[in-house]
């Protein structure tokens, strides 16, 4: 009956406090978080501009070689095994005359 009583008088209910999450204005995109560890971790050897860019290129064309193999491997693991499947050829379990 109380949980009616509360449904109709909305007033009684606990008016709940939200916090609000402090939240980052300034994003940091990949090249300033490269640069700032290549930074610290270099900190003896000046690098320009232009390295980083090199090492962003040479980051991207990793990832970019890592999911090439990756795409390629599934693709020929599929094919392999869906031959295998289907043919009558690589029946393995076969005695042989």
């Amino acid at each position: 009956m109380e949980e009616l009583r509360l449904i109709a008088n909305p007033i009684h209910l606990i008016k709940e406090i939200k916090e609000e999450i402090p939240t980052c204005n300034h994003k940091e995109d990949f090249n300033t978080n490269i640069n700032k560890i290549l930074n610290e971790k270099y900190k003896k050897v000046y690098l320009s501009d232009l390295n980083f860019k090199e090492i962003h290129k040479l980051i991207d064309d990793y990832i970019d070689d890592i999911l090439i193999q990756r795409i390629v491997n599934d693709c020929l693991t599929k094919l392999i095994e869906d031959t295998i499947d289907t043919s009558d050829k690589f029946d393995f379990c076969l005695p042989f005359d």
